[in-house]
């Protein structure tokens, strides 16, 4: 069986890497997407086990890739971690948004490792 695939999307390069860095002791194939545009795109080609998603994203936010997960019924099975330096901003609950589980920016290794690993033995 293939390694869980995780997407993580991002506006800041230097935190892609960050959190790329802090999964390598995991067994995972990686991709990461600098924006929500670059999100949207790849998950209109791709079907991830766990999306690692920032919200406060210019031009396309999280919150828009959000409701792009949440229209696309292929997606339906992702597990989503909203990684963020605000918590919830919405009134809306998180079921509405597809959202399994938020952490907030700056996040422990150990702790963001443990996360992923959760969600992703949950699939």
């Amino acid at each position: 069986m293939a390694e869980p695939l995780v997407l993580i999307v991002d506006d800041e390069k230097g935190l892609l890497d960050l959190f790329c860095a802090m999964l390598r002791p995991l067994k995972l194939r990686v991709l990461t997407a600098e924006g929500g545009a670059q999100a949207i795109e790849l998950l209109e080609q791709i079907t991830p086990d766990l999306l690692i998603l920032d919200l406060a994203m210019p031009q396309i936010s999280g919150y828009d890739v959000l409701n792009f997960v949440k229209q696309t019924p292929r997606l339906d099975e992702m597990r989503v971690l909203v990684l963020t330096a605000t918590g919830p901003l919405r009134r809306s609950p998180t079921t509405d948004l597809r959202i399994a589980r938020w952490m907030t920016k700056p996040v422990a290794s150990s702790e963001f490792r443990a996360a992923v690993q959760g969600l992703l033995s949950e699939k």
